[in-house]
């Protein structure tokens, strides 16, 4: 069985020789170690590996994608073909350009831990430390999963570029419970081995869901709210979304508003940074080949860049950022600049409204003017006169994200990197004071 190495070089050789103009393959290798555990006890111990193969061909004006996971040599030589072939009968987009020719000159990141080391064993020690930290804290049940990924990554180009790279990550996520309606949840994720922190999450976790109990039902209106981590992480995946170049020019963007436009709070800057040290998702090049860097997409309320590609930098008359994505282009890490505030002293400065600490099913009814609902889920307080005094339930966010952007006033000194499944893209996140937020009921 070909490597991924192998197998991008034999995609790019194979398609050239049928005919295709453009030609890039991106091979991977993942490694995935998962413990998961269940009511205080591990419940399940698993191991997998995936080859995948991704394929995007051009030729006279047309451009197809297609991915494969654990093929062999003879099938992947026949889908090539068989690509070409279905290509030739689409229709030509006027707006195609050729792959960006290298080589490039790449980064040369700093020494990556390489956590495929670990064993079974340690991740079911590190699981354990979680779980019985949020029951010292007072959890009754506490659930989760732990996983740990490494990958081997590998692009071949018909326009000169074969580059590799590699990552690993570990990261752990915990929801612990104290009564029926009272939980909590709490995450660790990192590159290396010293920042990842399980008793932390499992700490967190309890501690919110012990706050969280006796919860009683809430009006709506209009509040002041502080964000957690999760919950901020969560809304500015969606922001991000939004500076895709190609979801801006399909009018599915809130973020359509000319370069140098104020679209936020003059204290709020958020950029995307491919080659971030401690990055989960950090790469030094795109799906393209072109290098990876750090774009500053709002910068002190104002929109400086998108998000481009090839495709879409000639769209809008301007330079790959080093996102690609052969359709759309989307960021690599997240980071939002921390402000000045300690957590404590949020509160005081939020004085009456709420505390959300996460949710769940962000859903949009109008992308391009950024109206959206979110259910609000585990810990979700009351504040008066900067104390918690109650925990409320059954509330969901009904609001735009534009006025929420331009609404964003004081911002924590610590951040904290977020990444589980309603936050794809990792995030270092403050947490975040919002003014005037839209609050109705949920039926959840």
């Amino acid at each position: 069985m070909m490597n991924h190495e192998e197998l991008v070089d034999l995609v790019v050789e194979e398609a050239i020789r049928n005919g295709a103009e453009d030609v890039a393959a991106l091979g991977s290798l993942q490694k995935t170690r998962m413990v998961r555990f269940y009511n205080n006890k591990i419940s399940v111990i698993k191991a997998w590996r995936n080859l995948g193969i991704s394929i995007m061909i051009g030729l006279k004006e047309r451009k197809f994608v297609s991915s494969y996971n654990e093929i062999s040599p003879e099938k992947l030589i026949g889908s090539v073909k068989e690509l070409i072939k279905l290509g030739e009968k689409s229709k030509p987009n006027y707006d195609y350009v050729p792959l960006p020719k290298g080589p490039f000159k790449y980064i040369t990141r700093d020494h990556k831990e390489d956590l495929a080391y670990l064993s079974g064993k340690d991740l079911v020690e590190y699981a354990e430390i979680a779980i019985e930290r949020a029951l010292k804290e007072g959890a009754k049940r506490v659930a989760g999963t732990l996983i740990c990924n490494s990958e081997d990554i590998a692009l071949k180009t018909s326009a000169n570029i074969f580059v590799k790279d590699n990552a690993s990550s570990l990261e752990t996520f915990v929801r612990a419970f104290v009564e029926k309606e009272s939980s909590g949840q709490g995450i660790s994720c990192s590159t290396t081995l010293k920042n990842f922190k399980p008793e932390i999450a499992g700490l967190e976790a309890a501690k919110i869901a012990k706050m969280a109990k006796n919860p009683k039902a809430f009006q709506s209106g209009r509040y002041s709210v502080i964000f957690g981590p999760f919950i901020f992480a969560n809304l500015m995946n969606n922001v991000m979304e939004a500076a895709s170049a190609f979801n801006v020019d399909a009018g599915l963007s809130f973020l359509n508003n000319e370069i140098g436009g104020n679209v936020a709070s003059p204290n709020f800057t958020i950029v995307d940074d491919g080659t971030a040290k401690n990055g989960l998702n950090s790469r030094v090049f795109d799906d393209e080949g072109t290098p990876t860097k750090k774009t500053v997409v709002i910068g002190q309320g104002k929109l400086k860049n998108l998000l481009h590609n090839t495709s879409t930098a000639k769209k809008f008359k301007t330079s790959s950022t080093g996102n690609a994505g052969w359709i759309s282009p989307s960021a690599w890490n997240i980071i939002i600049e921390n402000g000045a505030y300690k957590e404590n002293e949020l509160f005081k400065e939020l004085k009456n409204g709420l505390y959300i600490t996460n949710n769940w099913y962000t859903r949009f009814q109008d992308y391009r003017n950024g109206d959206f609902s979110t259910v609000c889920r585990d810990g979700i307080f009351e504040i008066k006169n900067g104390e918690i005094i109650n925990s409320i339930k059954n509330i969901r966010i009904s609001d735009n994200f534009p006025r929420i952007l331009k609404s964003i006033g004081a911002i924590s000194n610590n951040r904290y990197w977020i990444r589980w499944w309603e936050v794809a893209t990792p995030t270092l996140t403050p947490y975040a004071l919002v003014k005037d937020i839209g609050i109705t009921k949920s039926v959840f």
